[in-house]
């Protein structure tokens, strides 16, 4: 007699967040874009791309102390931090959590994982009140398909924010080098 073993559906990002303790800010596409003009991220797209990449953002508000995400995570979706502060923390070989960097207002979270849907390398958290707009892995397929032209000025606007980290990490590595 064979077994048949069953695998239930990973959540959405929307049931992890709700999960989580993030709250889902009705917001309409014009709402999200008029929060993303708040950002630095404003300087690389024009008004009308800022409503089109609207079309597919979610708005959350994290109090302080909810967890965005955890290391080791399978949930993909990248955020822009509109309102507030995210710590980073990683674990090192130990265990314990250190926290690697601050997050505030125009800040990139969780690109990584929307691009390659590896587990989360990092864990965050908010550390004061957050508002942030949330673009999904499945929200940014979907934009590929429909929208292909604003799905490319994502993945660059990405592709900057990796860059720049890559940068920061590559500077600060070189000081504990022999």
């Amino acid at each position: 007699m064979s077994r048949i073993t069953v695998i239930p559906p990973k959540p959405s990002a929307a049931e992890s967040l709700r999960a989580r303790g993030a709250e889902m800010i009705g917001a309409t596409s014009r709402v999200c874009a008029e929060a993303l003009e708040t950002t630095p991220w404003s300087h690389r797209l024009s008004w009308k791309e800022e409503q089109g990449i609207g079309e597919f953002l979610h708005f959350y508000r994290l109090p302080a102390g909810t967890v965005l995400f955890h290391e080791g995570d399978h949930d993909a979706f990248v955020g822009i931090v509109v309102e507030g502060a995210l710590e980073i923390r990683k674990s090192d070989r130990a265990e314990h959590e250190h926290v690697v960097a601050r997050l505030g207002a125009g800040k990139m979270v969780g690109e990584m994982s929307l691009i390659d849907g590896a587990p989360r390398s990092a864990t965050a958290i908010a550390a004061t009140d957050v508002r942030i707009l949330v673009l999904t892995r499945d929200d940014f397929d979907r934009m590929s398909q429909q929208r292909p032209e604003l799905a490319l000025k994502y993945a660059l606007m990405i592709a900057e924010a990796v860059s720049q980290l890559l940068r920061q990490t590559t500077g600060a590595l070189v000081d504990y080098l022999p």
